[in-house]
């Protein structure tokens, strides 16, 4: 969510962001065991836990299993164990130092093997910069051994304003593209999720006619529950990131619930609010609106790691007619901006009554979502 805020405030003042995704190749398994004890003991973690650990990856051995035979057995010199809860955060500690190699103008975010650098292009030097960058990744790269998948790198350019430059790493070039999978989440240039929303709803279509097809029971609790568990996280995975604010991409995601609740028993005949009102369920427009609003609360109060900038009016102003809570909206030049996170509902949290902004309990926050009627903003009709 911070990287997409920053590469909308970006867009928004017409500059133009450049974004590396970086591939080890084999990462997991490239970890050199010696280099990590070092590593291990530069944190300061020595004596009785740094020999448990040096014996949790030692005398380990692999063997390959084809068609009922068996290879010999090789001793694993290098890697930490995948699947296990230990591996990915030796694997952490063994990169965490990445970061320190980058100029203080590039951002760089780590999340297990993966790595993104990005730039704002805001002079003449930033291509350059992040070039240098890439270059220091390389030796950071070749001095622990670790390999870098140049076909699975890629570079995502934001913005019109420049044209993409051709970086290289090891004077290979990186490929350019319009889209990228992040974490799940399909980015594209223009920072709308078109090619994502696409994405989802064919996903969760396919589900949907699963259940009907797979499913005995024509019981109508029974299928929406199936829904609910296999479907509906598909539309809704980090939904405050992508959320769409045009009508026809709201339109689109809720046709998913919309057809699998007209399909269900008895309901055929009944318009499509009047089958969430039987199902006590929301659409998953205001499920995505609640979702923000929890979001900002946990901004607002401190519950989750998150720079304070991405809700740009972070500083309350104070007036009687407002709560005590009350944000002031940013100023927007660009479409992807005035629907970003830091804007789209920014009204409605000023519109809740006092007590609302004042529950000091996420849990009772969240009950009490549940008592207000948002249907002004709600686009959905019968």
């Amino acid at each position: 969510m911070e990287c997409v805020n920053d590469w909308s405030l970006a867009l928004n003042y017409k500059q133009s962001v450049d974004c590396i995704y970086i591939d080890f190749a084999k990462a997991f398994d490239s970890v050199v065991h010696s280099k990590l004890c070092a590593k291990l003991a530069a944190i300061g973690i020595k004596g009785k836990l740094l020999n448990w650990i040096v014996s949790f990856l030692s005398f380990r051995t692999q063997q390959v299993k084809v068609g009922g035979q068996l290879s010999s057995i090789v001793n694993v010199i290098s890697g930490v164990p995948q699947g296990s809860v230990l591996g990915p955060l030796l694997f952490l500690i063994y990169i965490n130092d990445l970061v320190d190699v980058f100029d203080s103008d590039l951002v760089v975010k780590l999340f297990a093997d993966d790595v993104k650098i990005y730039v704002v292009l805001d002079a003449i030097d930033s291509i350059t910069l992040m070039q240098d960058g890439l270059n220091k990744l390389a030796n950071w790269a070749d001095m622990w051994q670790l390999s870098i998948s140049i076909p699975k790198c890629s570079v995502l350019h934001l913005g019109n304003n420049l044209s993409p430059h051709n970086y290289n790493i090891n004077n290979n070039v990186l490929p350019n593209t319009n889209s990228t999978l992040d974490l799940g989440v399909t980015i594209d240039s223009d920072l709308r999720f078109q090619f994502h929303i696409n994405n989802i709803v064919a996903k969760a279509h396919q589900r949907a006619c699963l259940i009907m097809r797979c499913f005995k029971s024509r019981n109508a609790d029974v299928l929406f529950r199936a829904f609910v568990v296999y479907v509906r996280p598909l539309l809704e995975y980090c939904a405050p990131v992508w959320s769409p604010s045009y009508k026809s991409n709201i339109l689109q995601i809720e046709c998913v619930q919309r057809r699998f609740t007209k399909r269900l028993h008895s309901m055929w005949s009944l318009s499509y609010l009047d089958r969430l009102t039987v199902l006590n369920v929301d659409s998953l427009q205001l499920r995505r609106l609640k979702s923000d609003l929890i979001m900002i609360y946990k901004i607002v109060n401190n519950l989750v790691d998150i720079n304070d900038n991405i809700i740009t009016a972070s500083t309350f102003n104070i007036n009687l007619r407002r709560h005590s809570k009350y944000l002031v909206k940013p100023k927007t030049n660009r479409n992807c901006r005035f629907f970003s996170f830091a804007c789209r509902n920014i009204d409605v949290w000023n519109s809740l009554p006092n007590y609302m902004v004042d529950i000091n309990n996420l849990s009772s926050f969240k009950h009490n979502l549940n008592k207000i009627n948002f249907s002004k903003y709600l686009c959905l009709t019968n």
